[in-house]
This record gives C-alpha cells, structure tokens and sequence, in this order.
C-alpha cells in the first residue's frame, strides 16, 4: 500500500510539474506542443534552419497582399511578436485575411535569417535562405480559421526605440512626416524599363529622428504621393545588415 501512495505521488508530481513548465514556456531541449513567436525566432541558428521538434505558433494575421504590400507571404503576430511566413498563394488576402486565426505546425519547415530578418517557410532548395511553402503544402502546415478574427493592435514605438526583439512587429509611428520626400512617389521607376522599383523614403519624427519607409514594386499605391504634413504610419518592422526599416501594411498612411 505504502508503495502505491508513493507511485501516485511521484505521479501528480511530474504531472504537475509539467503543466507548471507549459505554463510558464520553460521548454526543454527538445520541445513540443505550442510556443510563441518569440520563442520560435530563438530557434535560428544560422542563414536556414530546419525546425525539427515537434512545435506549432498561433497568431493573428497583420499583413497579406490586400494592398500589394506583401507578396506572396503574410505576417502573423501573437502577444511576443510577429513573423512573416513565406507561402506560394497569390491573393493571401482571399486565403489569409486580416485578423484570421492561423496556427502553424512547424516540424519540416526552416527560419530563414536573411541580413537579421526573419521568414519562416520551406527549407530551400536553391540559392534562398527560406522557399515559400508550396500552395499545395499550405493545408499540411498551417491550419487557418476565418471564422474568429481577432485584430490586433500595434505597438506604439519611436524610430530610436526600435530594436531586434521588434523585427517582424506590427507597429505603429506617429507624429512623422517625411519632409524631403513628399509629393514624390512610393516607388522610384527604372530608367530604362520604366518599370516600377522597391524603393526606400525617409520619414522624420517631431525631434529629426529618421527612419526609412521600405514599399514595394508590388503595392498597389506605389504611384501615389507621399503625403505632406505630420500623420501616423502603420506597418511591419524590417531590418537588413543594421538598418531598420517600416513596410506599410493595410494602407496604414494616416496624415
């Protein structure tokens, strides 16, 4: 009998020991169930890093191609962060739209760090440090419920207060304007092909702190004009070899 009381204790111990560890996110070396999108990130090790433990995140979607901001990848965040996810889908705002619930199931896929910024998606084959996941592969890692949105809310940040716990966040900027560079528009043309480019403007807070705006050839407003004035920017936080920058998302241009 002594045996047996011991055994059920030692039982409800390591039972409670567990849910303990679960709780609080002290994973072991090798970890299982769901863990944050912070937690994820810690995972990179070098330019492509399969994810071989058995983990899923769940996030919100931020950003899609609902404005041409995104191509072919989204951003999901939860409450340590967000990352954008590589995935070969055309219209993600029909497929993942804003606020849609997505949980990924990350055993097979990579981290792929490319000058500090961070995609998950399809360990590659080629010369990228990420692919994007195969349409056809979409249902098999990620499963997606439109049906319960939830939207989530931006950071409110500063261009110095910017940080790389902060890349890949939804955030937003207020008080800006972009002083040099409005009237012109979001994306420069080539010269030669006239064909619109991925460009970088400046925007400037209320004590001339910098930050660059990154658009894409892709995004819908690319030939639009910067507006004049002070307003506030919404939008995902990027980085590449010790420069920040802000890529717009959902038109989040509010001057």
């Amino acid at each position: 009998m002594r045996r047996i009381v011991l055994l059920v204790t030692n039982i409800c111990i390591m039972l409670f020991s567990a849910c303990t560890d679960a709780t609080l996110g002290d994973y072991t070396s090798r970890p299982h169930g769901t863990v944050s999108i912070a937690y994820l990130k810690s995972l990179a090790r070098a330019e492509s890093t399969l994810i071989t433990d058995d983990i899923s995140i769940e996030g919100y979607v931020v950003a899609n191609d609902l404005f041409g901001e995104y191509y072919k990848s989204i951003v999901i965040s939860d409450s340590s962060g967000g990352i954008e996810i590589g995935v070969d889908v055309r219209r993600t705002a029909v497929e993942f739209p804003i606020s849609a619930r997505v949980v990924v199931h990350c055993a097979g896929l990579a981290l792929g760090n490319h000058g500090g910024q961070l995609t998950l998606g399809a360990m590659p084959e080629r010369e990228y440090t990420v692919d994007r996941i195969a349409a056809i592969d979409v249902s098999r890692y990620m499963l997606i419920d439109k049906e319960n949105p939830v939207a989530i809310e931006p950071a409110l940040t500063t261009p110095t207060e910017l940080s790389p716990e902060m890349i890949g966040n939804y955030v937003t900027l207020k008080n800006l304007s972009f002083t040099h560079d409005a009237h012109l528009a979001w994306c420069d043309c080539d010269p030669t092909t006239g064909q619109h480019i991925t460009t970088k403007r400046t925007a400037y807070d209320e004590h001339n702190n910098a930050i660059f705006v990154r658009t894409i050839a892709q995004c819908d407003y690319r030939s639009e004009a910067i507006p004049s004035g002070r307003g506030s920017l919404f939008g995902i936080v990027e980085y590449f070899n010790g420069e920040y920058s802000l890529r717009i998302v959902n038109h989040g241009i509010v001057f």
